[in-house]
């Protein structure tokens, strides 16, 4: 608590009449809300730097997109400290926005309503920013969404134990080389959609915007998509036919279209991708997903392979799906 009192003060805020609420929905950096007397409210962010270590890159990737949404969408708003939206203190970054009044996220959306205005902020993201210069920004996470990358790091050092979780991983990879060779072109995307990065407002459950900008870098439209996909139109570690029609009818309501197979691979890919990176960090006792334990970690790739495995083989359902929005 001192710690956060302390940042305030470098934003210029009061350190007093104040209190803290720590907000548990992220798996990377530490996030509290910060709620004055009077009335007004902040969320102050310590930015993970194990995963994170040029919190420069990802504040001026951050800026960028802050200022192609602003006057279009309601998005955050970052105080500033001299010429800089961030501060160092002790070795880790800080830094807070103005709380969005009226908003609230959801960690899992429970009916089609939601799932459509999910997809529709994701959809008219990928819109306002598809004129942005891929060169302006930078790539603050190497390989991160190169799924071949990844895979053929967890295959090479392939153990007898584990073995269905490798064989999966060897299958997978001829998905993601598959994409490759598509040679899809580099965009500005956001690389971590899911439910609880998106705003809605309280009253009429519409979406207001994407946040959480801190892995937004040059990648493809189609793991964001897929992502999304993901994280919203799962039932039981299943895809959910409705609840994808759903996303679908809200995306393509604002984004363009880049092929039935191409977004289908995307989902595939990104899933199959985070159940490697759960694994990988199972077996080298990483912290990328810090607040979870070694066994969570394999739960989690085992559930993430079980979701993989079901969109896998929903390929012909799920391109007729999208076909119908193009």
């Amino acid at each position: 608590m001192e710690k956060i009192l302390e940042n305030l003060k470098v934003f210029g805020l009061p350190d007093a009449d104040v209190k803290t609420e720590k907000i548990n929905s992220g798996h990377i950096n530490s996030t509290y809300k910060i709620i004055y007397s009077d009335g007004s409210r902040y969320i102050l962010q310590r930015i993970n730097g194990d995963v994170f270590n040029k919190p420069e890159e990802i504040m001026s990737n951050t800026d960028r997109i802050c200022r192609c949404l602003a006057g279009k969408v309601r998005c955050p708003d970052f105080l500033r400290c001299g010429d800089r939206n961030y501060i160092i203190s002790e070795g880790q970054m800080w830094r807070i926005y103005h709380y969005i009044d009226n908003s609230i996220s959801f960690t899992t959306l429970d009916d089609d309503a939601k799932i459509y205005e999910f997809g529709s902020v994701v959809g008219e993201f990928h819109s306002l920013t598809a004129n942005l210069n891929t060169d302006d920004f930078y790539n603050v996470i190497e390989n991160f969404h190169n799924t071949s990358y990844i895979l053929e790091d967890i295959i090479k050092n392939k153990s007898e134990n584990y073995s269905k979780e490798y064989s999966f991983f060897e299958r997978m990879l001829e998905y993601s080389r598959k994409l490759d060779e598509k040679k899809l072109p580099l965009n500005v995307t956001h690389n971590d959609v899911k439910p609880s990065n998106v705003l809605f407002d309280k009253s009429s459950n519409k979406g207001i915007t994407l946040i959480d900008f801190d892995t937004v870098m040059p990648g493809l439209i189609v793991y964001d998509f897929g992502d999304g996909a993901r994280s919203a139109c799962i039932s039981e570690n299943m895809l959910d036919p409705d609840k994808f029609k759903s996303y679908c009818k809200g995306y393509f309501s604002k984004a363009y279209y880049e092929g039935a197979e191409n977004y289908f691979l995307g989902m595939l890919c990104i899933t199959a991708e985070l159940a490697a990176r759960y694994f990988r960090d199972f077996l080298s006792g990483g912290n990328y997903f810090s607040d979870k334990t070694p066994d969570e970690k394999l739960n989690r790739c085992r559930e993430l392979i079980k979701t993989a495995e079901s969109i896998c083989g929903k390929q012909e359902e799920i391109c007729g799906i999208i076909q119908d929005f193009q």
